[in-house]
């Protein structure tokens, strides 16, 4: 929606988006800028192109991993999977990475990520809010 694209032009975008093949494992999506800065998870969008026994979750790098989102075992061919978080979105947590965690090789598909960072933390005189 427009107030979601507002978050992302006001703050810093950090959306992507990525194929994964059967063969390929985990996966950073999204790094942090630093450790002041929190990315904003907005909107997940996954179209599982191949099938298999495995699942996707998208997760915080924290020390223990905060999962935001989950692609199921077995989803199915040719799914579509939208996880929506508002235009405000869900917060990582502070100054932790996107990753995907793969449970194995196996599914395929294409992974779009909406999603922005801005600084939460207190910071030094003069940082901007990038």
């Amino acid at each position: 929606s427009g107030d979601s694209l507002w978050f992302r032009k006001t703050h810093h975008d950090v959306s992507t988006e990525l194929i994964r093949t059967a063969s390929q494992g985990d996966a950073t999506l999204i790094t942090a800028s630093s450790a002041s800065h929190t990315i904003f998870v907005q909107r997940i969008i996954v179209y599982i192109t191949t099938d298999a026994a495995q699942s996707w979750e998208f997760e915080d790098t924290a020390a223990t991993p905060v999962v935001i989102a989950t692609v199921t075992s077995s989803p199915g061919d040719e799914t579509r999977w939208d996880f929506d978080y508002g235009e405000e979105g869900t917060p990582l947590t502070e100054g932790t990475d996107l990753n995907l965690d793969v449970s194995a090789t196996g599914l395929a598909g294409r992974i779009k990520v909406y999603a922005y960072e801005r600084i939460t933390a207190a910071v030094a005189a003069g940082t901007t809010n990038r």
